[in-house]
C-alpha cells in the first residue's frame, strides 16, 4: 500500500463512503496487498492522520465526509459487532421528552459488553442488557438520523428502572405519561423517536 494509493482509494475512490471502517474493510480495499505491506501501509496512515484509530481494529477515514450523529451509530455497531444495540435510559427519554437534562454521551443498551468508548462523532457508554433479541427487535425503531435501534419509550423506562435506579427521579412522570399514551395511540409501526415527542 503507497501513499498514493491510499490517497487514490481513500480519499478520492471506494473509500470515501467509509468514514468509520474496520480492519477487514480496509483489508478488502486494499486486497492486492500483501500481509506485511498492508499492515505497513496502515501504520503509516495512522501516523500522517489520514486514519484515526477508535478502538481495536477501528479507524475513522478522516477524508471521508463526516458522517454527522450518523457516525455514532456506525461506531457503536462497530465496537459491538454481532450484538444488538440501541439507544435506551435518559438519552432515549431525553429525545422523548420525559426527562429534561440532555445527557453528556449516548446510552446503549446492548447484548454485548459494557464499557465506555469517545469518538469524534461523540460518547458513547454501553450498558449490558439481557433482554432478547425478539424482545429488543419488537420494542426498538431503526433510528435513521443516528444508524442505531431506539428504545420505546415505555422500554427506555424499564431500562433505568433496572440498570440506573438511582436516576429515575429525573423523569417527569406526567409527562412521561402523556409519552406513552401517544406511543400507545400511534399502534402499528414503531414510529422515530423525534416524531414521538411532546410539545
Amino acid at each position: 500500500m503507497t501513499l498514493s494509493e491510499a490517497v487514490r482509494v481513500l480519499v478520492l475512490g471506494a473509500g470515501r463512503a467509509f468514514p468509520v471502517i474496520d480492519r477487514q474493510g480496509l483489508r478488502a480495499l486494499f486486497a492486492a496487498d500483501g500481509d506485511h505491506a498492508f499492515n505497513a501501509g496502515l501504520r503509516r496512515l495512522t501516523e500522517l492522520g489520514l486514519l484515526e484509530r477508535l478502538a481495536r481494529g477501528v479507524y475513522q477515514n478522516r477524508a471521508a465526509p463526516h458522517p454527522g450523529r450518523r457516525g455514532l451509530g456506525v461506531v457503536a455497531r462497530y465496537l459491538r459487532p454481532g450484538h444488538l444495540c440501541y439507544v435506551s435510559y435518559e438519552s432515549a427519554l431525553a429525545e422523548f421528552g420525559s426527562i429534561s437534562q440532555v445527557p453528556m454521551v449516548t446510552l446503549v443498551a446492548t447484548t454485548g459488553n459494557g464499557g465506555e468508548r469517545r469518538s469524534p462523532f461523540g460518547d458513547l457508554e454501553f450498558c449490558h442488557t439481557s433482554r432478547s433479541e425478539p424482545e429488543i427487535l419488537a420494542n426498538t425503531v431503526f433510528d435513521d438520523r443516528l444508524g442505531l435501534r431506539f428504545a420505546s419509550p415505555g422500554i427506555a423506562y424499564e431500562d433505568l428502572a433496572r440498570v440506573r435506579p438511582e436516576n429515575l427521579h429525573l423523569v417527569d412522570q406526567d409527562v412521561h405519561a402523556e409519552v406513552l399514551a401517544e406511543w400507545e395511540r400511534a399502534a402499528g409501526p414503531m414510529r422515530e423517536p423525534s416524531q414521538s415527542r411532546t410539545a
